[in-house]
């Protein structure tokens, strides 16, 4: 046998040995073997108080409200009915004054005084 036969079944061994070890590896940890007192196996259930992150908040982006609470810099705002949470981007905005959103990043909606803009 010559050298490079020999490379290429040691590698063909080593890549066939490594295919069965993962794959039983995958089936040492799966939900009912042993591993799995182990291994994470929780769901996050709505049922059970667990929430995704909104995305449509962006909808009122360019919308009007009004500030219910003092926003220093954050407070509480109501646009179309709704009670929403709210930052104010610039300064302290009162309690009444009218604002608008410019932007929803992080979860989060950022509002100026309607008369700034």
């Amino acid at each position: 046998m010559t050298l490079e036969l020999i490379v290429l079944l040691s590698l063909l061994g080593i890549t066939v040995l490594l295919v069965v070890a993962i794959w039983a590896f995958s089936r040492f940890v799966r939900k009912d073997g042993v591993m799995s007192e182990i291994a994470l196996q929780k769901e996050q259930e709505l049922a059970e108080g667990y929430i995704g992150v909104p995305a449509d908040m962006a909808k009122y982006v360019g919308k009007r409200g009004v500030a219910l609470t003092v926003l220093r810099p954050s407070g509480k705002i109501k646009i179309e009915g709704t009670m929403l949470d709210a930052v104010s981007v610039r300064d302290f905005i009162d309690v009444g004054a009218d604002v608008i959103v410019t932007k929803y990043e992080n979860t989060q909606l950022y509002v100026e005084r309607f008369d700034n803009c």
